[in-house]
């Protein structure tokens, strides 16, 4: 699993890049955050059962996107069951 952390603007495209690029199921959770002592709204977008390479490709065209500096990728182990 992966969990790309960004901030929390242009949501809907957002969604447009995550569509575009064909990831079938994501999940965003909004929050608060801060960076370099800097409150913000912030945005966690988890994607199951991406490759590495679409993660990045998302994280590149959000970062882009949003003109910011930089954009969290996480990898976090984890096991997945459907139900």
């Amino acid at each position: 699993m992966y969990r790309i952390l960004t901030e929390d603007k242009n949501r809907r495209d957002i969604y447009n890049i995550l569509n575009s690029l064909h990831i079938e199921g994501f999940t965003c959770i909004k929050g608060t955050g801060s960076w370099h002592g800097v409150r913000e709204n912030c945005l966690a977008i988890d994607l199951v059962d991406v490759p590495i390479a679409e993660v990045l490709m998302v994280a590149r065209a959000i970062k882009e996107w949003n003109k910011q500096e930089s954009v969290l990728v996480l990898e976090i182990k984890s096991t997945s069951t459907f139900v």
